[in-house]
């Protein structure tokens, strides 16, 4: 029976959405709507609320990814799958003289909430 639980929570776990997670561009600020997020695929929901084009970009633990320049007052996305470990986010335009001038900020991601799997019991132990 525990190993039809766990199989149903694994099968849940890699179907499960994306998390979303808002985020606002403006000059020279990247704000995220939080800061740390469980590992798994995220779904960052971009806004560019600024005056000019921004980009949008992810790069830590293996991962390098953007999402396509933003014009002022539209949206995008970027979907990910992220390990636990720290990300830097920020906007790559103009040879990174939008991240120069603050356009720069830190996610973290912590481990899954995902149950251990079962241990296997020792040779020649009974069950």
């Amino acid at each position: 029976m525990r190993i039809l639980v766990l199989l149903a929570l694994a099968a849940f776990s890699s179907t499960a959405a994306a998390q979303a997670i808002p985020v606002t561009l403006s000059e020279w600020k990247v704000k995220l709507g939080r800061d740390t997020v469980p590992a798994g695929k995220i779904t960052f929901q971009i806004k560019n609320e600024g005056q000019m084009t921004h980009g949008f970009f992810v790069r830590g633990n293996g991962v390098q990814q953007g999402a396509p320049d933003i014009p002022a007052g539209q949206s995008g996305s970027l979907t990910v799958t992220l390990k636990p470990g720290s990300y830097t986010i920020y906007c790559p335009l103009a040879d990174l003289s939008h991240r120069k001038a603050g356009m720069l900020t830190t996610l973290v991601v912590t481990g899954t909430d995902a149950p251990a799997a079962a241990k296997k019991p020792p040779v020649g132990a009974s069950r």
